[in-house]
């Protein structure tokens, strides 16, 4: 049986090898996430600075980070304190609608990690409830949002693979 101590300082090792990150809380990059995803979404200007190509490397990032939290790494099992972090912040201030949202703004990588992203917050259990289901059957538009996605080729796969996530929870499909 591995420690369980061990395998946390593993892991915060090999998030602090992945990046740069100002040792944020799983909590603080969600929420820079949407920081970030509201700037995308409200930004309709050609001519975006010299900037924001800094601000959507820093997406990739936290993104990848955020994926790594989720899905642990080689050397380390994810830690389900910081897997409830992360999943109670998405649904919290409405950063999985966001995600979803705005996914045709992000580059290749971060739609694929935000593909993954959806699909593993879908699994997540908090307290012993699956919050994603309590999320989507409230928020029963993002199901049209997420249909909507097919229009568009570059997008219909990652649509497509979070549709399925979302309708494995039977209230859902119905």
């Amino acid at each position: 049986m591995p420690n369980p101590l061990k395998t946390l300082l593993k892991f915060k090792s090999k998030l602090k090898s992945k990046s740069k990150s100002k040792n944020r809380t799983p909590a603080d990059m969600v929420r820079r996430v949407r920081e970030l995803l509201i700037l995308f979404n409200n930004n309709t200007n050609v001519d975006h600075g010299p900037k924001w190509g800094e601000k959507i490397e820093e997406l990739g990032k936290l993104m990848m980070e955020i994926k790594l939290i989720l899905y642990g790494t080689s050397d380390a099992e994810p830690v389900p304190e910081y897997c409830a972090q992360v999943t109670q912040e998405f649904f919290r201030e409405h950063t999985f609608r966001l995600l979803i949202t705005c996914l045709p703004k992000l580059d290749l990588e971060a739609r694929k990690d935000a593909t993954q992203i959806v699909a593993n917050l879908q699994r997540q259990q908090v307290h012993s409830r699956l919050i994603a289901c309590d999320y989507l059957e409230a928020n029963i538009d993002i199901m049209d949002i997420l249909l909507s996605g097919y229009e568009d080729h570059r997008l219909s796969l990652h649509y497509g693979n979070m549709l399925r996530e979302c309708v494995r929870h039977q209230s859902i499909a119905k």
